[in-house]
């Protein structure tokens, strides 16, 4: 081999230990953001673990939901909603707890005192990011009570001089306390939620787009009060965050939204303006005095008979018109109104008739109709029933009948008309099932003490026609452990269980 021959080999062999070298750095580099990353995830969810408290089998429930959804990411300063809502009538108290072990009250607060809550009803909880937030992960969590046990007075103190107030305790030793109180009452008078997450991020560094279209063209851009631009307008560096964008054009309601700049992505916005209010007017005119007139549900003045009653600067579009006088049918029309110009309505009213009815149809036949409590009639299966001459005014309505739940629902009845109401009366079901899966056969089943099936392995054994309430169940095979356990039966129901029996040893 020749001198131009090795040094060309020593140089491959160089350049190979140098690939080598690099790869290796390359993949260990890979391996630590790998393990930092599994340390995180498994920090977050012993972080979750730990202050998580749960009802195994509550009577009614607590949902919440973040605005942008869990496991979404907020920068410092952005605003977050949080909105929850009880199936039943509770007290409520909502809190968030951070990776750094800080614990604060988000509800009740210095906006809603009160944390009495209504079944069923959406509550929303607006708040902002602290503009001094560390990243890391975030979690919120709820409970529903049946009765005022966890705001206690000290936490009302707070909330007088705090928005939000921080709780000043360990998180374990907080959430060893609410879980103290929780499992201290019956289970169907708590619940918790599902705990929600979601990731503080600094984006100062971060920039991304805007494309701001509107229609018409040309409008004024500001963001969060500071000149933009015109439409159309594209914007290349913006830094990440929320803004508020404002969208100006003579002639046109000036256009207002919050919109949010994600890093490396582009936000598309389109505003639509509204042209500037332009005025019509509105000429009534009725075969009866006195008759009330509004618009859009707001009073406007009364009727004069066989004379036109003007309504002036009415906004242009779409409005609704009804006139109202006791003893005569409502009148009312949807009317397009038109800038510089009058729409001219006749209002003919119609005089009431004093009694309305009730039709019925049922799937059965002989269940009795009461009114009010009072017995009217009886169904026949699959046809009408009528009830006549009944005074307008609300009733309740009640259908009853053995062995069937009553049917009962409020009827509002107007004078002229008919209720026609379809009805659908449910068996009442007062017995309930115990279903064993063995993995043995030949084993004797007993409930309470009386023998009921034997087992077949790993086939599933169902014993029908037990009341509801708790009973015993055992299982028994010779040279087997016995197996006990109390199992509860709800009515229309089947109570499941696994029973694996294991072999004695000698």
């Amino acid at each position: 081999m020749n001198s131009l021959n090795l040094k060309k080999h020593i140089n491959i062999d160089k350049k190979k230990k140098d690939s080598i070298l690099l790869l290796a750095m390359v993949s260990v580099l890979m391996l630590t953001l790998l393990l930092s990353l599994i340390i995180s995830v498994s920090a977050q969810e012993d972080l979750k673990r730990s202050i998580q408290i749960i009802n195994p089998r509550p009577d009614f429930s607590l949902s919440l939901r973040l605005d942008k959804g869990t496991g979404a990411t907020y920068a410092p300063g952005e605003s977050i909603r949080v909105s929850f809502r009880s199936s039943r009538n509770a007290y409520v108290a909502i809190f968030s707890y951070d990776s750094f072990g800080n614990i604060t009250l988000l509800f009740p607060n210095q906006n809603q005192k009160d944390h009495f809550v209504e079944a069923n009803k959406q509550y929303n909880i607006d708040g902002i990011v602290d503009i001094g937030s560390e990243s890391g992960s975030e979690y919120i969590q709820g409970f529903a009570t049946s009765e005022p046990v966890i705001i206690t007075r000290t936490l009302e103190r707070l909330i007088d001089k705090e928005l939000f107030p921080k709780i000043d305790e360990r998180m374990d030793r907080f959430t060893q306390r609410i879980r103290g109180i929780l499992t201290g009452l019956p289970s169907q008078r708590w619940v918790s939620s599902d705990i929600l997450h979601y990731q503080v991020v600094d984006r100062r560094g971060e920039t991304g787009k805007l494309r701001l279209d509107s229609s018409p063209e040309g409008a004024e851009v500001y963001l969060n009060d500071r000149y933009a631009g015109r439409t159309p307008l594209l914007m290349d560096q913006i830094r990440a965050g929320e803004y508020v964008a404002r969208v100006e054009l003579p002639g046109y309601q000036v256009w207002t939204r919050t919109i949010l700049i994600n890093p490396d992505r582009t936000a598309i916005v389109q505003a639509n303006l509204t042209s500037l209010q332009r005025y019509g007017s509105i000429s009534v005119r009725s075969n009866e005095n006195n008759a009330e007139i509004y618009l859009d549900g707001q009073y406007k003045g009364l009727t004069e008979k066989n004379r036109s009653v003007l309504l002036e600067q009415i906004p242009e579009g779409f409005h609704d018109i009804r006139v109202n006088l006791g003893g005569y049918i409502d009148w009312s029309q949807r009317v397009e109104v038109k800038p510089n110009q009058r729409v001219q309505l006749t209002v003919n009213l119609e005089k009431i008739k004093r009694t309305a009815s009730i039709e019925i149809i049922s799937d059965i036949s002989n269940a009795r109709i009461y009114l009010d409590g009072k017995y009217l009639k009886t169904t026949t299966a699959n046809k009408s029933v009528t009830i006549d001459n009944i005074k307008e005014g609300s009733y309740e309505l009640r259908i009853t009948k053995d062995d069937y739940q009553d049917y009962v629902t409020m009827v509002n009845l107007v004078s002229g008309q008919i209720y026609h109401i379809n009805v659908t009366m449910r068996p009442i079901i007062r017995e309930g099932a115990i279903s064993i899966n063995c993995n043995e056969s030949s084993a004797k089943v007993f409930i309470n003490g009386k023998q009921m099936i034997t087992t077949t392995a790993n086939q599933v054994k169902t014993i029908t026609g037990l009341k509801e309430g708790s009973y015993e169940v055992t299982v028994i095979k010779d040279g087997f452990r016995t197996w006990i356990d109390e199992l509860w039966v709800y009515p229309g129901e089947t109570t499941s269980a696994y029973v694996n029996l294991s072999k004695i040893s000698r």
